[in-house]
């Protein structure tokens, strides 16, 4: 049986007088690809930012691979994290950008790029590792991050709004690599996203509304659970 790679228990949290998550509960095993979708405003981000510790938790429990969130140490270093907001260094050469990040995991340069050197021909981005990142395309730039991501060799990918603002090609090239890698290095991979059309019949699915999971399942066990044609009627069902 696969074992929970991340574990939320009873998570609440609060600005101030808002709560914006409520008693959420979710669970993703190894080698999975997991989604959680949800509108804009349903408590995605900060759901992310808990997990990711640019939070603090409040109340409940986070457990990434068997570690409490509280030991952020050992629970923080089998992660790999694509922000919503890009985090590259626009001024910096992409090698450049993936060498800091580096650096600041205690791996020196050739180390840094050994690590992903398969991924680099994968992602399509060995003619631009010399390239400033000023001057990379939108869809360069989110694949950079996403192997910026994956020099630790994470168990766990964590990809919020990875493919926002990027054309159609770019989403599709990016979404499936990140599937593959689910494939092919046993990777757990959570990806948050408000976008139907990220999501096929086989996800692991989790739907988020007003900062609680209303349901959660194989995408078409719930489509047929709620006897609707497809995803997004069943969604549209269960927010009402």
């Amino acid at each position: 049986m696969k074992k929970n790679i991340l574990e939320l228990k009873n998570v609440d949290f609060s600005y101030g007088k808002k709560q914006v998550l409520k008693n959420v509960a979710l669970n993703i095993k190894e080698g999975t690809f997991s989604v959680l979708l949800g509108l804009n405003g349903a408590g995605k981000s900060t759901l992310f930012s808990l997990v990711t510790r640019l939070l603090n938790l409040q109340s409940g429990e986070i457990f990434i691979n068997g570690f409490s969130i509280q030991d952020y140490s050992n629970a923080l270093k089998d992660i790999g994290i694509v922000f919503q907001e890009p985090t590259l260094d626009l001024d910096l050469t992409v090698k450049q950008n993936l060498y800091y990040y580096g650096s600041l995991k205690g791996l020196g340069f050739k180390e840094t790029i050994l690590s992903i050197n398969d991924e680099i021909e994968k992602l399509e981005l060995s003619d631009v590792m010399d390239t400033t990142v000023r001057n990379l395309n939108g869809g360069h730039r989110r694949r950079v991050e996403i192997l910026r991501a994956l020099i630790n060799k994470p168990k766990l990918l964590l990809l919020d709004e990875a493919t926002v603002g990027l054309d159609l090609k770019s989403r599709f090239d990016i979404l499936a690599y990140v599937r593959d890698l689910v494939q092919t290095k046993n990777i757990s991979v959570l990806w948050i996203t408000h976008l139907f059309d990220e999501v096929i019949l086989e996800d692991n699915l989790s739907i988020i509304k007003a900062g609680q999971i209303i349901d959660s399942g194989i995408v078409k066990d719930i489509v047929a659970k709620y006897e609707k044609e497809n995803l997004v009627d069943t969604f549209n069902f269960l927010v009402r």
